[in-house]
């Protein structure tokens, strides 16, 4: 019987993530993203069908869109398979994936908006959680999760199976600790395939967190010094949370100045999940929820809010049209002493992406453009580090945009024998 591992989306590209192993006969399925491509947001689930018009089970590994988007949906194309995934995934992803839904119909309203939310309702309802290092058997498979590091609640799999073979899929890793999670903790014994994201496998790009908060700080004191304003477009989920504890932490040791923060988007729903998940506060005297105004519309809201605080945290992260952190970012473009800070991985679709990359759209900002890249992805290093400690017969890179080395990358649609 051969094993398989088959990537339904998310091989050769960032977005989309879902991988299918067939081993041992048991077909399971790892995460369901989506893509910020209106074209083609899903991963190719008809080919899954085909190829599987029957799961085992579906496992998802953390609760960013670009691997749970599209959990309704798949859901919805198998109603009587389990889903599983850790006590915090469970949480965030509901609000995630519904967040997802609710940008996808921004635009135009439509009946297919209210059938989304339904198949989400109904995809929640068939989630089991689980702790980290829980086992999950399936016939004569065993699947145990491991802690990724990356964002709250995020898991790697350990895929047991025949006589002590072993499949490691790490899922999004991080060995760094971060503010608001812990390293991720890999398996004692080395694996016979590794199957690890690559995000930043192919650049020279290494991360020093010291020199980047450091380098952060010195751009908000120039910023706050000539009395301007800050827009810090983040990712809701994991992003925002770290940028709050760092701006928090630099004015308690006076390398900023203190200041008002207003957290606004999804960022702030987001941040009281995460204040009642660690059981730790983010919100303070100087780092609140932006505030909703009655009478207001929704651009007034943001305008005011400007008014108010010297530093706006707001979804989306890439400047995506629609968003607040885009409305916020029209406003602050007029104004030559303020900022807008980035702090993270940015697609060509994104707004933010030709914001920084095409020189017409750069000339129409008055204001400075600053980028400060805190990752809570592993870097070159670290993922040859996990490599050398699994020692795997065989390594598989997904999750990222294959470079000159390519031998090992798995591309969407490739079938992969093991």
């Amino acid at each position: 019987m051969e094993n398989l591992l088959i990537p339904i989306g998310g091989g050769n590209e960032i977005g989309a993530s879902s991988y299918l192993y067939i081993v041992d006969g048991v077909k399971i399925l790892v995460d369901s993203g989506i893509r910020f491509n209106v074209k083609e947001p899903y991963p190719d689930f008809e080919l899954l069908k085909s190829i599987a018009p029957e799961l085992d089970a579906i496992f998802i590994t953390h609760a960013h869109v670009d691997h749970c988007g599209s959990l309704h949906i798949l859901s919805s194309l198998y109603p009587e398979t389990p889903i599983y995934t850790t006590h915090e995934t469970a949480q965030l992803l509901s609000l995630m994936v519904e967040d997802a839904i609710k940008v996808r119909y921004i635009k135009e309203k439509s009946l297919d908006e209210w059938r989304e939310y339904r198949l989400l309702d109904e995809a929640l309802a068939r989630i089991e959680r689980r702790e980290f290092f829980d086992t999950v058997t399936i016939k004569d498979v065993e699947i145990q999760l491991f802690p990724a590091g990356h964002i709250l609640g995020a898991a790697s799999l350990l895929i047991k199976y025949g006589e002590s073979r072993s499949i490691y899929h790490t899922g999004d890793i991080s060995l760094q600790s971060q503010s608001t999670v812990g390293s991720a903790e890999l398996p004692n014994s080395k694996v016979d395939l590794l199957v690890t994201e690559s995000t930043y496998y192919y650049s020279d790009r290494r991360f020093n967190r010291e020199k980047a908060v450091e380098e952060f700080y010195e751009t908000v004191v120039r910023v706050i010094e000539r009395k301007g304003k800050i827009l810090i477009p983040v990712f809701a989920l994991g992003r925002a949370q770290e940028i709050i504890l760092l701006l928090t932490e630099g004015m308690r040791l006076e390398k900023i100045p203190p200041m008002t923060v207003y957290v606004d988007g999804l960022a702030r729903e987001v941040s009281n999940i995460y204040e009642n998940l660690l059981n730790r506060r983010l919100f303070n005297y100087y780092v609140q929820p932006a505030p909703t105004y009655e009478g207001l519309d929704f651009k007034e809201a943001c305008e005011e809010n400007l008014r108010e605080a010297d530093c706006i945290i707001s979804t989306s992260g890439m400047l995506m049209e629609g968003t607040p952190s885009y409305v916020y970012a029209s406003f602050l473009a007029k104004n030559g002493k303020s900022a807008i800070i980035f702090s993270g991985y940015m697609v060509e679709e994104s707004f933010g992406y030709r914001l920084l990359n095409d020189r017409e759209t750069f000339k129409s900002f008055k204001c400075k453009l600053k980028k400060h890249h805190f990752s809570a992805h592993s870097d070159r290093d670290e993922l040859r580090e996990i490599v050398e400690r699994l020692f795997p017969e065989k390594v598989i890179f997904v999750h990222g945009y294959p470079g000159k080395e390519v031998k090992y990358h798995g591309f969407n649609r490739e079938v992969i024998r093991f």
